[in-house]
């Protein structure tokens, strides 16, 4: 299997590869969405494939990995996915690993929501239905494109590379 470092490669250069295929369909791009709508998803998309890429890895189910350590001492929030999931299990499926750290991450701002309230008496609400009324699609889904693409290019990598 490759390592982490391999896995943050292969991913770069695929970023490299789906930016020149941008820029040659830019025009019939730019008439679908629209300039600026077109750079504002653009700039999500790849906000969110470099987080997918060196932060929200599937690897995040082991204990030890680059993109745990590239979590500072916030990796300590990550120790109970990494226990609770085996490595290239729910968190090495396509879409669904991805999702999974997302409900994870999800439950984590909860839990930090509820603590902040609890102890320090803010009043804070955190509501995923509102949320999801105000949020503009095209940019919610370019944002998870640029989560989902990094994790299937790193499956894939995994699974080329495997010992038949």
């Amino acid at each position: 299997m490759p390592s982490g470092r391999v896995h943050t490669r292969v991913g770069l250069a695929l970023l490299l590869v789906l930016a020149a295929g941008t820029i040659y369909l830019w025009v019939p791009l730019t008439e679908y969405f629209g300039k600026d709508k077109l750079v504002e998803c653009g700039l999500l998309f790849v906000l969110a494939y470099f987080f997918g890429t060196f932060l929200f890895s599937p690897d995040m189910d082991l204990a030890r990995s680059e993109a745990m350590y590239n979590w500072g001492l916030l990796r300590l929030l990550w120790y109970p996915y990494a226990k609770f999931l085996r490595h290239r299990g729910l968190s090495h499926i396509p879409i669904l690993g991805t999702l999974s750290r997302v409900v994870y991450l999800l439950i984590m701002a909860y839990f930090g929501v509820f603590l902040a309230n609890l102890t320090l008496g803010f009043n804070w609400q955190l509501s995923i239905s509102d949320l999801l009324h105000q949020i503009d699609r095209t940019l919610f889904a370019s944002a998870l494109l640029g989560l989902f693409l990094p994790d299937l290019f790193h499956i894939l990598a995994d699974r080329l590379t495997a010992r038949q």
